[in-house]
């Protein structure tokens, strides 16, 4: 795939993006840092390869997994950073914006990886090879 120079600057940009306003919300440099690093790696991928999770169909068969991550992620960086941490409440989003982010640039980089190893194409009606020999 040929990657766009607009997209790596679009990628840079959310990853800066989130570490200054996480930075300048806590105060805390390494939560920032981190944060911006994995919103950037993830819309990175998510964006190079053309949004890898579209490419797999849309029944619930197709879906069903990309649910169950969504649901855990956001079950975690909801209520896994709850209030009842004794941390303040800017570190609370902070970390809940990590747990997004590392959630989301390893659905994203799961799903390249199955690509990769099928070798699904994106063209093809059957998004999963050999799915009717059993």
């Amino acid at each position: 795939m040929r990657q766009r120079p607009r997209d790596a600057l679009e990628s840079l940009l959310v990853g800066i993006g989130v570490a200054a306003g996480l930075a300048r919300l806590t105060g805390r440099f390494s939560v920032a840092f981190t944060t911006g690093l994995c919103w950037t790696v993830g819309v990175t991928l998510f964006v190079r390869h053309r949004y890898p999770t579209y490419i797999t169909g849309e029944e619930w068969v197709d879906k069903r997994w990309t649910g169950l991550a969504v649901g855990v992620l956001t079950f975690a960086a909801l209520l896994g950073v709850a209030p009842m941490l004794p941390v303040t409440d800017e570190l609370r989003f902070a970390l809940g914006l990590l747990v997004l982010g590392v959630g989301f640039t390893a659905c994203t980089a799961g799903t390249l990886a199955v690509f990769e190893r099928t070798e699904l194409d994106p063209s093809a009606t059957d998004p999963i090879p050999d799915a009717g020999d059993n």
